[in-house]
Parts: C-alpha cells; structure tokens; sequence
C-alpha cells in the first residue's frame, strides 16, 4: 500500500480502509511536525496542530480536490491549525520559550549547521550564531515568522505560504521582506 499516490490514498480512507488511515498519517507526520514545530512556540503545542491538523483533514477528505497536491493542503490545515493553537497557548497563559533554555527533553532548538566546520572554536561559534538567530526569528511579530520560518526553514514558496496562510501573495511577500529587515536589524546584535 506504501506506494499508492495520493488520490489513490484519498480513495482508500473514504472507502474507510484503516490501513489507508495509518499510511496517511505516516506518510506526511514528519513534514507537518516540522511545519508546526516552527509555527508553535510549545513542543506540546506542535503535537496538538498536527494531530488536531489530521482529524479535521480526515473529516474534511472529501473536500479535497486534486487540483492541488494533497501535501499542500495538509500544509495548509496545519499551518492554520498550528497558528490557532499557538495564540490561544500564548495569550492565555503568556509563556514564550527562550530559545536558549534547554527543552523539556533537554535538547536546544538550534538551526541545522551547513557548513560541519572541524575548527572546535568555529563550530561552537556556529552553533551559539544559530541559537541567537533563532532568538532573533521567535521575537519577530508572529505574521513575519511565521513567513520568515515556513520560506526559509521549510522552504515553501511565497505562494505555497499565501496559499497556506490564505493571504494574498504581496502580502506574504511583505511579510518576508519586513522580516528579513528586522532580522537585518537586529543582525547587529548577533555579532
């Protein structure tokens, strides 16, 4: 079944194959996680969009049209999903992670290091400019990093992410400038 293409997934879980559930779910977790994971500000968060995220796809399957690709709708759910959660988890009780304290498992949140320097001194220094920048993105207003996060660590286009976010493409493109300006901003405070 893993290689079904996703109107032939569609198909299998409205007829209410659980298998098809299941590959469903396996097949696009990783992606969503990782989208959520950069829209919410709570690990626990990014958990409650993506599974919320999947119960409202599978009410919803039978509006899906494939026209568009079944991952760029999932996104979307997601992205609103996630978006939903992190407002209501941050207005209520008015908690932020710092991205310097460690996570509850004790890892950091840290950007991918390109360039796996051998240099100990330059690696470290790598590492403390990504958490630093990382910092940097979480204090933006949340419309630019939330664009900021799905163009550049997700790498979705400017019209995945106005399709996703549901806003016109010049705004999303705003968005991304404005952000990238006050990252640019604040680039002095990296050094």
């Amino acid at each position: 079944m893993p290689s079904l293409t996703d109107r032939e997934l569609v198909a299998a879980c409205l007829e209410g194959k659980e298998s098809a559930y299941a590959l469903l779910v396996e097949r696009y977790t990783p992606r969503l996680h990782r989208i959520a994971r950069r829209i919410c500000r709570h690990p626990e968060d990014a958990e409650d969009a993506v599974q919320e995220a999947f119960l409202q796809a599978v009410r919803d399957l039978r509006k899906w049209r494939p026209i568009a690709p079944l991952e760029a709708w999932l996104v979307t759910i997601t992205v609103r999903t996630a978006q939903r959660i992190d407002q209501r988890s941050n207005r209520g009780d008015g908690r932020s992670e710092s991205l310097d304290s460690p996570r509850q498992d004790g890892s950091h949140r840290e950007l991918p290091d390109a360039t796996a320097a051998s240099d100990p001194a330059v690696a470290a220094g790598s590492a403390d400019l990504a958490v630093r920048l990382n910092a940097a993105i979480a204090a933006l207003p949340e419309r630019y990093r939330v664009a900021i996060s799905l163009r550049f660590q997700e790498g979705l286009s400017p019209k995945e992410i106005s399709e996703a976010l549901d806003l016109p493409e010049r705004t999303v493109r705003t968005h991304l400038l404005r952000g990238l300006r006050a990252l640019r901003a604040s680039a002095g405070e990296l050094e």
